[in-house]
């Protein structure tokens, strides 16, 4: 799937140097405890599914913007640019390849402070966030249609 396939409406005004960021209605930006929950299960579905099974659902599901455990708790990542779920590209790439080396190293530089960072960010942002250029947002109603048609 295609960014430009999902059917969310498109505001006119992305503010980006300020909190304040223009989201569909019923999407807000998902709070740190919500992002350290999904943490948490998908650390147990990789375990659980043997690895195996989370890897093709992951695959699956990352065009939507999110990965198995975002999908449960209604979680997505949207790049900040469009305010469109992420890619598989940029979901791989940008926040799995590049951003988890970038913040593997930044956060054992840190001695773990950077683990934190979404609690003082005004945007919420991690380290990966950052360097992919994303925000996460809680999507409870499925603002962009991601689901598939049955």
């Amino acid at each position: 799937m295609d960014d430009q396939q999902f059917n969310a409406p498109i505001p006119t005004q992305i503010q980006q140097t300020s909190s304040s960021i223009n989201l569909p209605s019923g999407v807000s930006i998902a709070s740190p405890w919500q992002r350290l929950g999904s943490y948490f299960l998908e650390a147990l579905l990789v375990l659980v599914t043997l690895g195996i099974g989370w890897i093709i659902w992951a695959a699956l599901i990352a065009s939507t913007g999110q990965t198995p455990a975002k999908r449960i708790l209604k979680i997505r990542i949207i790049t900040a640019d469009t305010l469109r779920p992420a890619s598989f590209a940029k979901m791989f790439w940008m926040r799995g390849l590049l951003g988890g080396i970038v913040a593997n190293l930044a956060i054992t530089f840190t001695i773990g402070v950077l683990l934190f960072m979404p609690l003082w960010d005004k945007r919420k942002q991690n380290i990966w966030d950052k360097v992919s250029n994303t925000y996460a947002v809680t999507d409870p109603n499925d603002a962009w249609n991601t689901k598939p048609k049955l």
